[in-house]
């Protein structure tokens, strides 16, 4: 599974963090990289990131993120 060290921002505090991420998503397109990051990190930081990702409705899984959690994706690159 490829890694990506991931920059966030939750409630004003900056962090970051190693995730590993499925070789499907990694080699699908960009929404699929993004969205399996978005899990990662939400599973990793929120203990109910889960709630937001079963929302249905149009949003990416970052886009759910900033809004149930105020937790932004600043950037990611492959580590």
């Amino acid at each position: 599974m490829p890694t990506y060290r991931v920059n966030y921002e939750h409630i004003g505090s900056k962090g970051d963090i190693t995730v590993e991420v499925p070789t499907e998503a990694a080699s699908g397109d960009q929404q699929q990289l993004e969205d399996a990051i978005a899990r990662r990190v939400g599973e990793r930081v929120l203990p109910h990131a889960e709630l937001a990702f079963r929302h249905d409705d149009n949003r990416t899984l970052t886009e759910k993120l900033k809004k149930a959690y105020d937790l932004t994706i600043e950037g990611y690159e492959r580590v």
